[in-house]
């Protein structure tokens, strides 16, 4: 099997146990799905995702603003959150799958929170400066995203794992299109 069909196998996997056991009590666990998700996504070229599928196409955010409204924004959050009525919470809708997709590199580039923030800022960010390397300050993404709490949780947490459940829907798809690839796969 070539190489990388090996690493997006082994990526589906580690976003379906990593996810499932954030979901489960494990919190800290989202620093994992960032690493993944940067792997897949975010080094360009090289992205396993753009190796793989050069002309992948992903939905994008729901509720996006126009950009006469993005000026001065503080904190825009494009989600339907789920409330359990148990002081926890999730991420039920993050991307608009009625909306028609855009490629990798223009969905990477749509702002999240604000401006400044980006699809691709957040994930490198969490991934660079919190799971694969730790830097002794936090950079201005994760800064803002800090200081912004869903229920108890900083709000980056809960994006990370809607952006990673996201990609392991579209893997899933891709996996079961593809006979070849379903033979090597975990069920999940």
């Amino acid at each position: 099997m070539v190489k990388a069909v090996e690493d997006l196998i082994a990526s589906r996997n580690i976003l379906i146990t990593n996810i499932r056991s954030f979901h489960e009590g494990n919190r800290d666990l989202y620093r994992v799905i960032a690493v993944e998700l940067r792997k897949l996504l975010c080094d360009g070229k090289n992205s396993l995702v753009t190796r793989l599928f050069p002309d992948a196409r992903l939905h994008p955010l729901r509720g996006r603003l126009p950009d006469h409204l993005k000026e001065g924004l503080i904190l825009h959050i494009p989600a339907m959150v789920h409330f359990d009525g148990k002081g926890g919470s999730k991420i039920i809708e993050l991307f608009d799958k009625s909306a028609q997709p855009l490629p990798l590199e223009l969905w990477l580039k749509q702002d999240l929170f604000n401006k400044d923030i980006t699809i691709n800022e957040l994930i490198r960010s969490v991934a660079d400066k919190e799971s694969a390397y730790t830097d002794p300050k936090y950079n201005k993404t994760l800064n803002f995203t800090r200081s912004v709490k869903l229920v108890d949780e900083d709000i980056h947490r809960q994006h990370i794992i809607a952006i990673g459940e996201y990609i392991l829907e579209l893997l899933n798809m891709t996996v079961e299109k593809n006979p070849k690839l379903k033979v090597h796969v975990k069920k999940g």
